[in-house]
């Protein structure tokens, strides 16, 4: 169960954007825009006679202090300069108040000059509206003014004034707005006509007149992203304006705060770009093409796929930690992140102390914000990583968080965790199996107490798998309740979930096999094919998909604790319902293992040897089956598929192996062989058999090829040796089986005279004995029986002994509907019951030995019988049945003989 999150930068942000201030542009030149800019003397335009001049609102002179008349009745002596001053420099002092001018009259706009045309496309900055007044009479008195970019006076003709701009409102381009500024500070306005100095925080105020003023179209301006825009904190170069009259130094007037530091101009640059959202976008775009493309890297595994899978990741990583070491993050987003890059370590990397201190600063997050559900998310995970580094430190710290849930009453989590320690105890081997029935237990427990029926069902279908898989004594009526609990509530419409009836079936088909119980098996596979007919297109069980959500009746009175974040591991649901998201088996993979089933229950009923084989090719055909599609995931979760997909196509080749060895077919044995050994090579799952298999038919080949010296060899292989007390060997039942087969392949290849040896053939007995006695397995044992009954010893066996040995060999493989077994059998009690006997029962043991022979299908086997059935005719005197009878077994001999020679 891994934690695969996404977070969509317009998730990440939310759709909303800071307030825009109207920012106001002169649509012509503006005075103190730019340095050293003068303005030419231009005649003043006539005025309408009879017609009063148009007014403003009275405009406080404060207000705009650059732009007002600064000598009033052109007076200069009466003027005192007021200079704007920013909230950072306390020290200078200045009048309170000054007095309020009246309204006079508006001049013209000053055109702008042809030298200032090119630069009109590049971004201005705001500049306050102003206004220009004279006194009462007509004729308007020349003023001197100051032109605050560079200090300097500029004295107008007396009878051309000067014509200041009418300032031109534009709107502000779109910015990314930063959450987190959004939560610090208030909603309040910010001007932008008064630029404070790098070191001073920009004030943010805005004088209210502007409201009063009407919009004014704003001309065009070319893209901020112009290879001639400005750049970031660069001042725009001086514009080249008209040449201009210089006031002399004794005629200039003083200044109040001559002594103190002037506020620089307003530099002209472009539009801030927000880089975080751009940034995250681009590590999930990096992160969906690695993952879209994992299974057919993980199939080829080739090079320059691989380098190219590890950049993109590296990429993504790289672009995750750029935004974490950022400050620009808001509580929830960070966590977000956290989970996601940790996820990503965890998923693709073997960083794993970075995911846990990615994952801790999560959590500390969560627990400053209160966000419930990140942080047992977070936890999840962290479990995770802790029990891949320290398994002990995770059993312990997973224990304290189920107690928290429980406290708090968060079932959700419980039932997460819980699952998450079952597994961890099953991953941890077969010692810690008996943790994980007790935690399904208590798991189904909760879920019955709460009606969570799908919970339940899923709890007791793994309680039932764990069972299986320790073999204990009486695993098969503790498999047969798990599956009885599951079946009396298949009414509930809350588990009507085809992974869970799928499940059952197979739990139940299994069951049914390992009890050697063909008859019931071929049933139950019977409604199990016919089930996934019915799923075969259905909606509810995507062929992509290999999750399944088990249902959780929600709590009320209790605090939210799932979200869309925590859709890895618990998802909302509609109404009352949530859901908690398990891995399971996708539609592929069940059709395989039906397939594989199929052909197991066809070896014991067929009557044509070769139908079993035809049915594992269909599964091999299921799983190399390109079409399928599966949903993007990360590298090593697809390699984890893969891994699975080749280990079941190994054990469908040994399978194919086995029965055609059976059937002495040597050139599809090397066939198995040769396609298991062209499977790409990786490292075994926990718990995998296909090696020693593998050896065993490799085994199986030579002895039957009658390599005998190589099968020998093989059979005292280290991986082959028994375990005196008869314990399961690495905790599998079937290695342990394995071994007790290649020793009993030892006693028969010293039969022969070249490999006879007396002293390790009583060992091997003596070893044996006590094993297969009382093994559970029936098959064990009628092996055991048949190999003692057909063997020489020193001493012989007694004659007793000989029948009880073939007796109980003839009832097991009636048992088991054995084909094999009973022609080996029967065989047998001929050969040592009936040899040189004249009479009926003689040639009817002689004759049911080749017809269970001839249904076996083994030409070795066929041959022998044959040969004892011509000497039973030929000793009731029947020689030409005789002659024709032992004809057949030369020709069956033979063309046993000629299969061993492969080229």
């Amino acid at each position: 169960m891994t934690y695969r999150d996404t977070m969509p930068p317009g998730q990440a942000y939310g759709g909303g954007h800071q307030p825009q201030h109207p920012q106001f542009h002169p649509q012509q030149h503006a005075y103190g825009q730019h340095q050293a800019q003068q303005h030419q003397q231009r005649p003043q335009l006539p005025q309408p006679q009879g017609q009063p001049h148009p007014r403003l609102p009275p405009v406080s002179q404060t207000a705009y202090p650059p732009y007002a008349n600064g000598y009033q009745n052109g007076n200069q002596q009466q003027y005192q300069h007021n200079q704007y001053v920013h909230p950072a420099y306390p020290q200078q002092q200045y009048p309170q108040s000054q007095p309020q001018l009246q309204p006079q009259q508006l001049l013209l706009p000053h055109p702008q000059p042809p030298a200032q045309q090119h630069r009109q496309h590049q971004p201005q900055p705001p500049v306050q509206p102003t206004a220009q007044y004279y006194p009462a009479s007509n004729a308007p008195q020349p003023q001197p003014y100051v032109n605050y970019s560079n200090g300097t006076y500029t004295q107008p003709s007396p009878s051309q004034p000067p014509q200041p701009p009418i300032p031109t409102p534009s709107a502000a381009p779109v910015q990314f707005v930063n959450p987190s500024y959004l939560q610090q500070s208030p909603a309040t306005p910010r001007s932008t006509s008064h630029v404070p100095p790098a070191s001073q925080p920009p004030a943010r105020t805005m004088s209210p007149q502007i409201s009063q003023l009407p919009p004014i179209a704003r001309p065009p301006q070319r893209t901020p992203f112009a290879e001639d825009s400005p750049k970031l904190n660069e001042r725009p170069p001086p514009s080249r304006a008209a040449p201009s009259l210089k006031i002399p130094k004794d005629q200039r007037r003083p200044s109040v705060g001559a002594g103190v530091a002037k506020s620089p101009a307003t530099p002209s640059s472009s539009a801030h770009t927000e880089t975080l959202p751009l940034l995250i976008s681009v590590a999930e775009d990096c992160f969906e093409k690695a993952n879209t493309a994992s299974q057919r890297v993980a199939k080829s595994m080739s090079e320059a796929e691989v380098a190219d899978h590890h950049k993109l990741v590296a990429t993504g990583l790289g672009c995750l930690d750029v935004a974490l070491k950022s400050n620009k993050l808001w509580p929830r987003l960070e966590v977000r992140l956290c989970l996601r890059y940790a996820s990503v370590l965890i998923d693709e990397t073997t960083n794993i102390m970075e995911a846990e201190t990615t994952l801790t600063r999560g959590i500390a997050v969560c627990d400053k914000n209160r966000f419930l559900d990140l942080k047992y998310c977070s936890q999840f995970l962290l479990m995770k990583t802790l029990f891949q580094r320290n398994p002990k430190a995770a059993f312990k710290l997973i224990e304290g968080h189920i107690s928290d849930c429980g406290t708090y009453k968060h079932v959700h989590w419980i039932y997460a965790f819980r699952f998450l320690k079952a597994s961890f105890h099953l991953q941890a081997g077969s010692p810690a199996e008996h943790g994980a029935i007790d935690n399904l237990r208590k798991i189904a427990g909760v879920a019955n107490q709460r009606k969570d029926f799908s919970i339940f069902a899923m709890a007791m279908l793994l309680e039932g798998f764990a069972h299986m898989t320790t073999m204990k004594d009486d695993w098969a009526n503790r498999v047969q309740l798990c599956v009885a609990q599951v079946s009396k509530i298949q009414l509930e419409s809350s588990i009507q979930i085809p992974q869970i009836d799928i499940l059952l079936r197979l739990l139940d088909l299994a069951c049914s096999l390992h009890q050697k119980s063909h008859q019931v098996a071929a049933q139950k596979l019977t409604v199990l094919q016919r089930q996934l007919e019915e799923l075969k297109n259905s909606p509810d069980w995507p062929l992509q998909n290999g999750e399944v959500l088990l249902s959780i009746n929600r709590m009320s009175n209790t605090a939210p604790t799932v979200s869309n974040d925590t859709r890895a591991v618990v998802r909302q649901g509609e109404g009352n319902a949530d859901y908690l998201v398990l891995s399971t088996l996708g539609k592929q993979e069940a059709w395989a293992i039906a397939w594989v089933f199929n052909g197991i229950v066809a070896h014991y009923r067929a009557t044509t040897p070769g139908r079993s084989a035809t049915l594992w090719n269909e599964g091999l055909r299921v799983l190399d089956d390109t079409k399928v599609s599966t949903a993007p995931q990360p590298l090593p979760e697809a390699l984890r598929q893969h891994d699975w997909a080749r280990e079941l196509t190994c054990y469908t080749h040994i399978l194919i192996g086995l029965q055609a060895a059976t059937v002495t077919d040597w050139a599809r044995v090397k066939q198995s062989l040769d396609a298991i050994h062209e499977q790409p090579h990786t490292s075994p799952s926990p718990g995998s058999s296909v090696d020693i298999l593998t050896l065993y038919l490799e085994g199986c080949q030579q002895q039957g090829m009658a390599n005998m010296d190589e099968a020998l060899a093989i059979w005292k292989n280290p991986r082959f040796e028994l375990d005196p007390t008869g314990a399961y060997k690495n905790g599998s039942r079937l290695e342990t089986e394995l071994c007790i087969l290649a020793a009993l392949n030892r006693v028969y290849i010293m039969q022969e005279p070249n490999h006879r040896d007396s002293a390790e053939t009583a060992e091997l007995i003596d070893l044996l004995r006590p094993i297969c006695e009382d093994n559970p397995d029936l098959e064990i044992r009628t092996a055991w029986n048949l190999v003692l009954a057909s063997s020489t010893f020193e001493p012989e066996l007694s004659l007793n002994q000989a029948k009880r040995h073939i007796q109980g060999g003839l009832s097991g493989a009636q048992q088991l509907n054995n084909t094999q077994y009973l022609s080996m059998a029967l065989n047998i009690m001929r050969c040592k019951l009936f040899e040189n006997v004249v009479g009926e029962q003689a040639l009817k043991s002689a004759k049911a030995g080749a017809t269970q022979a001839r249904k076996s299908g083994n030409l070795l086997w066929m041959s022998v019988a044959e040969g004892m059935l011509g000497q039973s005719f030929e000793i009731e005197g029947r020689v030409g049945e005789a002659g024709r009878a032992r004809g057949e077994g030369v020709r069956l001999a033979n063309e046993a003989y000629e299969k061993t020679q492969l080229r």
